[in-house]
């Protein structure tokens, strides 16, 4: 798992136009600078150990997010550690593009594109207006999904369906074969239908561990270096 979340997190960070995560044996710290989020672990095991070590090392503005097969349990550890677990628990997903659905636009539907480095950008237009977007990192042979969004006044025509094969088709030609993302509980329901996999599941709390000063290198980031 660690592999694929590796993989994952550089894919997401590209998207969001993020530095580097900085990697430690325990974590992968993403800096966003966003309030109330300035920063995100995401532990690198969901072993007790690890999850009690970054709870400790946690602050008001810096989220943890465990990636587990044991979404309930790993809820609980964070809650009674003095964390707030998000009530909606993401699912990390995976799908060989090859097997992507790729169907047309709806007629009145047009699907434009647009190449910035590794990233790719889906937008389908409907009378000059965007009904539904989405982009696409592409690192090495995987490409992560992000950011598929549709208009409410566009919805329940397959639309999503549409961005999804757009994107693996850009990706594909650019030599990618493993889709990656990270859904929603909605956003899972779509995925299934066109093949995607749960990896597993995304636990992400916020709040304080409160045990004291943070040391090392951890330290370091957490403090803005």
């Amino acid at each position: 798992m660690d592999d694929l979340l590796r993989r994952w997190v550089d894919g997401w960070r590209r998207c969001r136009g993020l530095e580097p995560a900085i990697e430690y044996d325990d974590a992968f710290a993403v800096v966003l600078r966003l309030p109330g989020r300035d920063r995100e672990l995401f532990a690198r095991a969901d072993d007790p150990a690890v999850v009690d070590h970054l709870v400790a090392r946690t602050s008001e503005d810096v989220w943890l997010t465990v990636t587990t097969q044991h979404g309930d349990e790993i809820t609980r550890r964070l809650s009674a550690a003095g964390l707030e677990p998000f009530a909606e628990q993401k699912v990390l997903m995976s799908i060989e593009l090859a097997d992507q659905p790729q169907p047309e636009p709806p007629a009145s539907y047009q699907v434009t594109t647009q190449t910035d480095d590794a990233l790719e950008y889906v937008r389908l237009l409907h009378e000059g207006e965007v009904a539904a977007r989405g982009m696409v990192a592409i690192v090495d042979n995987d490409a992560v999904m992000h950011d598929i969004h549709t208009d409410p006044a566009h919805r329940r025509r397959g639309l999503g369906s549409v961005v999804m094969g757009a994107l693996s088709r850009r990706a594909i030609e650019r030599g990618a074969r493993t889709g990656l993302l990270m859904a929603t509980t909605e956003g899972v329901r779509l995925y299934t239908k066109l093949g995607w996999l749960p990896e597993a599941t995304m636990v992400t709390a916020t709040g304080s561990g409160g045990a004291g000063p943070v040391g090392g290198d951890l330290g370091a980031v957490l403090a803005g270096r």
